[in-house]
């Protein structure tokens, strides 16, 4: 049976709970991250984590999804005022109103978000200082697939590309370690290179 809010034996991330003058390299709740391996090395039944997002229509091709829930071991690890929106549109060319970053580009900085985390991360256990992280991405669509015209052409993002750029003190070699390590873990890249699986149900609602 899920728990409301975080358990008092998962431990506490929060940095309003942490000393607010301590010297973290790259700011990164480090303490957070090796409290949470070493629970799940003692029962690892609670690294099964499931995220999840609620989206609602707002007329033409825009969306608003709400994220606030997420669990791990079937337990809920979501406090009440964990509450964010993300809007979601398509460009004129589209059948949108260019409201807001389309579908794809979500993906992207979904992307680009789990690699700059996953860098400072890396960088910190590493003793590795970092100024600045700066991440270009590209994706591109072939849009005969979606529009039909040639069944052999994939619907959606056929490659990605990005470019990280890292301004530190350290050497190149140690940020390049950085780097590479998370192009082999992150979580959002791995997704993407590989087959997931993807089930879909409708509710259908009479009017």
């Amino acid at each position: 049976m899920a728990l409301r809010g975080r358990p008092a034996w998962w431990p506490s991330c929060s940095p309003e709970q942490e000393d607010p003058m301590a010297d973290r390299l790259n700011d990164v709740n480090l303490e957070g991250i090796m409290a949470v391996d070493k629970l799940v090395r003692e029962t690892p039944a609670l690294g099964k984590c499931q995220f999840k997002a609620k989206s609602s229509w707002q007329r033409g091709t825009k969306s608003q999804v709400s994220i606030n829930a997420w669990t791990a071991g079937g337990n809920s690890m979501s406090p009440a005022p964990r509450r964010f929106t993300v809007m979601v549109d398509e460009p004129p060319e589209l059948g949108g109103v260019d409201g807001a970053p389309n579908p794809v580009e979500v993906l992207l900085s979904a992307l680009a978000g789990c690699v700059t985390a996953g860098i400072a991360t890396n960088a910190q256990m590493f003793g590795v200082p970092i100024d600045a992280i700066d991440i270009d991405l590209e994706a591109d669509v072939d849009a005969r697939g979606l529009l039909g015209h040639d069944k052999s052409v994939r619907n959606g993002v056929t490659d990605i590309r990005y470019t990280v750029t890292i301004q530190s003190s350290a050497p190149e070699d140690k940020i390049r370690k950085v780097k590479e390590t998370i192009d082999r873990k992150s979580p959002v890249r791995d997704t993407l290179a590989g087959p997931v699986n993807i089930v879909s149900k409708l509710v259908y609602k009479p009017r």
